[in-house]
């Protein structure tokens, strides 16, 4: 049985996450991708108010069909038949289905160790970069004071960055490791450069060219530009009540 999914095979997938930016916008860019470029998908998203997580939300968690097997948030419904959790694990299984694990080429030959370099990169996106720039907006460290240890996941999160930078410089395109389109890395290391430099330039790395070029060129594929120029991106970022005041003030730092 092949692990990739045939254009004949008609695909119904829903997304289920909060109505925030969150851990989930890499691979909605994902299936965005994929539901422009295969018309046998159906994608659509469904969404779970953050202001019923204190009334509603109880409920549909203890709900399987709803928060799946881990009783939490992002899960993908597939064909009305499985439910999956996690983020993580979500992210691989899109990217198996739908070839989001590029091509073998003569640096790379093993599609195997390729794929555990793109999951590299996706990983340290994901849970080195945008988990801890969210947390940051639940922790609201003081980004002036370079000593505190509230500060630390801020250099962590810069080192990251400019590890993810310098690593997409090597490749001769403008994706990760030699692709011609993008893969599950490129998804995750995009999100993860967008969410650090839209909520403060202290995030950055001295050197972001690459991961600029990157952004370039994921803007310029027609769903995601369509995406963006529809306004999908949602301008919430988490479900902290002291966000937006966070927000504020950082702003006024330079």
């Amino acid at each position: 049985m092949s692990a990739t999914a045939t254009n004949s095979e008609k695909i119904k997938l829903r997304l289920h996450y909060w109505d925030c930016r969150g851990r989930a916008q890499a691979f909605r860019y994902m299936l965005e991708d994929i539901a422009y470029t295969n018309k046998n998908v159906d994608y659509k998203e469904d969404f779970e108010q953050i202001s019923t997580t204190t009334t509603i939300w109880p409920e549909h968690k203890a709900d399987k069909t709803i928060s799946g097997s881990f009783r939490t948030l992002p899960v993908l419904h597939w064909n009305d038949e499985h439910v999956f959790g996690q983020t993580l694990t979500i992210a691989h299984l899109v990217a198996r289905k739908f070839n989001l694990y590029g091509k073998v080429t003569s640096s790379v030959t093993d599609p195997v160790l390729l794929e555990a370099y793109l999951n590299g990169v996706a990983n340290c996106a994901y849970l080195d970069v945008i988990v801890n720039v969210c947390m940051c907006l639940w922790n609201t460290p003081d980004i002036e004071n370079k000593t505190s240890a509230e500060y630390y996941p801020i250099i962590g999160v810069k080192d990251k960055l400019d590890a993810l930078n310098t690593l997409l410089k090597e490749s001769s395109t403008s994706f990760f490791y030699d692709q011609t389109e993008p893969t599950i890395a490129d998804y995750f290391a995009f999100e993860a450069y967008l969410v650090a430099r839209d909520i403060h330039s202290v995030f950055l790395p001295e050197d972001c060219q690459a991961l600029v070029k990157l952004e370039q060129v994921m803007k310029e594929r027609p769903a995601l530009a369509r995406y963006f120029q529809n306004n999908q991106l949602i301008k919430l970022f988490t479900a902290s009540p002291s966000e937006q005041e966070y927000l504020e003030k950082i702003s006024k730092i330079k």
